[in-house]
């Protein structure tokens, strides 16, 4: 992703440069950007959600009409063309929901290239305990605000998925990704922390 990186790192330091004199404010002003930008993606995707959380009692009727019999029974072919057909009847694309995501991660890993590789981030300070972006969170105040942030944005986003296994999945995804980045550098907890900020005003709007 250096075809990311790269601008991200020139834009970093051009809002260094002309706007505010401290990379953690910058990484907060492009976050914000980026996640305005993805909006109308993510618009996109959150319409798709809702619809899918409507006929959610549907797919539930389609999966118990079919749920004695075994994995390779031939008849689950009818099952899937049925779950298909119900998606297509209401104009739902089924990976829709996956879509802001997975468009976060090139971001997400363009970001850490840049806090791992360019000088300008070595002890460069945010505010208060934040005395080296390209350091973890002395304290780990950062990656436990994230965590609390994707609760509440979890919260807001409507659930597409009536099998409890599935909303279990679901809930445990910020521990896990709090799991994930309570090591890592704090300006890239940053990034996530205010994109979770961004998404929640922006669910809000949505909702």
């Amino acid at each position: 992703f250096s075809f990311i990186a790269k601008p991200l790192f020139l834009a970093l330091k051009w809002v260094y440069d002309h706007l505010v004199p401290n990379y953690g404010w910058a990484i907060v002003l492009i976050t914000v950007v980026i996640n305005v930008l993805l909006f109308p993606l993510k618009l996109k995707s959150m319409r798709s959600a809702l619809k899918m959380q409507k006929i959610a009692p549907q797919i539930k009727a389609i999966q118990e009409k079919y749920k004695k019999l075994k994995l390779n029974d031939p008849r689950r072919q009818q099952q899937n063309q049925e779950v298909m057909d119900l998606y297509r009847k209401h104009g739902i694309n089924p990976m829709g929901g996956c879509f802001p995501m997975l468009l976060q991660i090139p971001f997400l890993y363009a970001f850490y290239k840049v806090l791992a590789l360019s000088i300008e981030m070595r002890q460069a300070p945010w505010i208060l305990w934040i005395r080296d972006l390209s350091a973890k969170d002395p304290y780990y105040v950062l990656p436990i605000v994230m965590v609390v942030t994707m609760f509440i944005l979890q919260k807001m986003t409507p659930m597409t998925t009536t099998d409890p296994a599935q909303q279990k999945m679901f809930l445990m995804m910020p521990l896990i990704f709090g799991i994930m980045f309570f090591n890592v550098s704090s300006g890239l907890v940053l990034y996530w922390l205010v994109g979770n900020i961004v998404g929640i005003a922006q669910q809000w709007y949505i909702n």
